[in-house]
């Protein structure tokens, strides 16, 4: 079996991170497994830290083909493997050392016991969509990173006025929005930015998108959930003349004259889940679902 860990490469890494990674090199390889790391979070590491995980791994600039692509890290990270990942088809699992990890859902003190249950065959695959941007060729748009796992978002780039965002749905005619922004999210996004603007939550498999405005003017513009096989359609304007695109976080300054297409792209990510270990659990681990305060 082939194994990638992607982790997040910082200019300096904590003792505990650094301490994390080892671990998890060191567990991986109690199975007949051949690891792979990235080559710029192999050398972000100490040089001790390198010294003992070189004998462990095989480094790599271009991700190659393996059987599971592991996430050690946070949601940010999560989302970065995603992107590494793209269309291959190759599965992930997010092992969680981060805070709250509604993608990264494996608690690292399970990483040993979950890497049991991988080699034995005992885990489920979810299918889980992703949007991708495009935009007229007189004004390209991410010619890299176009597409998204959580959600594409319409934001203003200064401080000063909203955005009016005229929204097409296959064509037809929604609505202007004036608002702050527009987020168009996933099913998986649901739990990201669009929770945090009221929008609503939906269970991983639906086939559904959500449109959340960003502080709308009216107050009457609500989020609205969509069916994911259409085409959504939005015409900006902006008195800076401009806007930004993020795409889980990447953002890019448009001219107003862009217009944006945003739809569901052909392929899915799977997403490595734990057997027993449904998304309602992780509602009720992460946003505290039925907690009583009172008692202790």
């Amino acid at each position: 079996m082939k194994i990638a860990l992607f982790g997040s490469v910082f200019s300096e890494q904590t003792h505990r991170a650094e301490s994390q990674i080892i671990e998890v090199c060191e567990a991986v390889k109690e199975h007949p497994v051949e690891l792979y790391l990235p080559d710029t979070l192999f050398y972000s590491l100490s040089s001790a830290t390198q010294d003992k995980i070189r004998p462990l791994c095989l480094l790599f600039d271009v991700p190659p083909p393996v059987d599971l692509a592991l996430s050690v890290g946070g949601d940010g990270t999560f989302l970065r493997t995603a992107a590494a990942v793209g269309n291959s088809g190759i599965p992930v699992l997010g092992i969680n050392t981060g805070r709250l990890g509604f993608l990264a859902d494996v608690n690292f003190i399970d990483l040993r016991e979950t890497l049991n249950e991988i080699f034995a065959d005992k885990y489920d695959i979810e299918e889980r969509s992703l949007l991708e941007v495009r935009a007229d060729e007189e004004f390209p748009l991410f010619s890299q990173h176009d597409r998204a796992l959580n959600e594409v978002a319409i934001l203003k780039q200064d401080t000063a006025s909203m955005l009016t965002i005229h929204t097409y749905i296959n064509n037809d005619f929604l609505t202007s929005y004036q608002a702050d922004g527009l987020i168009v999210a996933t099913p998986t996004g649901s739990t990201a930015y669009s929770l945090s603007v009221g929008g609503p939550i939906l269970v991983p498999n639906s086939p559904n998108f959500i449109l959340s405005p960003i502080a709308p003017h009216n107050l009457t513009s609500r989020p609205l959930v969509v069916q994911d096989n259409v085409k959504i359609k939005l015409r900006i304007e902006s008195r800076s003349n401009s806007f930004l695109v993020s795409l889980d976080g990447h953002s890019q300054v448009c001219h107003v004259r862009t217009e944006i297409e945003v739809q569901k792209t052909d392929y899915t990510l799977k997403v490595v889940k734990r057997k027993g270990h449904t998304f309602y659990e992780t509602l009720r681990d992460k946003l505290m679902w039925g907690v009583d305060v009172r008692q202790k």
